[in-house]
């Protein structure tokens, strides 16, 4: 059987798949991650690409291809990314849906994870809501709210104060009844027996705007999401350290929590949501008390949770200009529902 993708390190092949669709290529990921060889220093050979392919390609950091069969529509993205490619047979396009998929307004960046949402390579579970209402003290809050997350994709609500989405969340989370309709997260409906024993797949990220002198450490805040994990000590101290490295907190490991700054206390809370394996992420007003430096940290941090781990994400905001650059879907939450 010949191989779909053929990738050679000077003459030697060091990687080949036999999958069909894009998955050569995300199995040529974990390849390049789990080896830690360079990219630009291989070699691709495919049997088909398009335009999808060739995003992938330049994502993946490859420089030198062959292709047997290429789009047209691929030629662009190869040398606008200075790739060297030769190939058999030129079409103009490939009969794949995903080939349609793919903008010409979306970034490599955008492309890579819109292509790997389709293939499933994703953490993040889908959230559906239908016909939530929500009701504090008598007034009612959230108005037959719908809305339809897949796996993995992020979601921007904004709306004006008191407008009900910090109630929107907790409902979301199970920390306030709901009045009518139904939440469901991935397979979990919420309030749920089954979804009580799983509701750390639910991550919280709140407004960091309590002050308290509560002696707990940074390194003891992020274990809070371990929960009741029945696992020894050593993982538990490895699962907490990688977290906060992943967060780029693990100097504050030691650090008393209410002595951190807004940024920091958003990274350790970041590192918790990780800790306990969430696969939604919802986070409430994060940059609310951040100075511009933390505001850019935030970005990067939620850019690198996008590439690596791909949880679903719902962020509420009223920073318009911080969100500009998050380039993420928006919604309005106006009269209790989205619009």
């Amino acid at each position: 059987m010949e191989h779909s993708l053929i990738v050679k390190l000077k003459a030697q092949t060091v990687f080949t798949s036999d999958q069909h669709w894009l998955y050569p290529l995300f199995e040529l990921e974990d390849y390049l991650k789990q080896s830690n060889t360079i990219a630009s220093d291989l070699f691709l050979s495919d049997k088909i690409a398009g335009k999808a392919a060739a995003c992938l390609i330049v994502f993946l950091g490859i420089k030198r291809c062959h292709i047997e069969l290429l789009s047209e529509r691929a030629i662009p993205v190869f040398k606008a990314n200075g790739i060297e490619f030769t190939y058999d047979h030129l079409v103009d396009h490939i009969q794949c849906r995903t080939e349609d998929l793919i903008t010409d307004k979306m970034s490599i960046s955008d492309a890579y994870l819109f292509l790997r949402k389709r293939a499933g390579r994703v953490q993040g579970l889908s959230v559906k809501i239908e016909n939530l209402s929500v009701k504090i003290e008598d007034k009612l809050v959230i108005d037959h709210l719908q809305l339809d997350l897949g796996r993995g994709e992020q979601l921007i609500i904004l709306g004006a104060n008191g407008a009900g989405k910090t109630t929107l969340l907790r409902a979301m989370l199970g920390f306030i009844p709901i009045t009518e309709g139904t939440i469901k997260i991935g397979d979990y409906l919420v309030g749920s027996d089954l979804w009580k024993q799983n509701r750390s797949i639910i991550g919280y990220v709140h407004q960091e705007n309590i002050k308290n002198n509560f002696p707990i450490s940074s390194g003891e805040v992020v274990q809070i999401g371990l929960g009741k994990s029945r696992i020894s000590k050593s993982e538990a101290e490895y699962r907490v350290e990688v977290a906060m490295r992943r967060t780029g907190s693990f100097h504050l490991f030691d650090q008393p929590y209410h002595t951190l700054s807004g940024g920091e206390k958003q990274r350790v809370s970041l590192a918790r949501c990780l800790c306990q394996n969430a696969r939604v992420f919802l986070m409430d007003e994060p940059t609310s008390f951040l100075d511009q430096q933390g505001k850019e940290d935030l970005l990067s941090l939620l850019y690198e949770l996008s590439q690596n781990e791909a949880p679903t994400m719902v962020l509420v905001s009223h920073d318009l200009q911080w969100v500009e650059q998050l380039n993420w879907p928006r919604k309005e939450l106006k009269g209790g529902r989205l619009c």
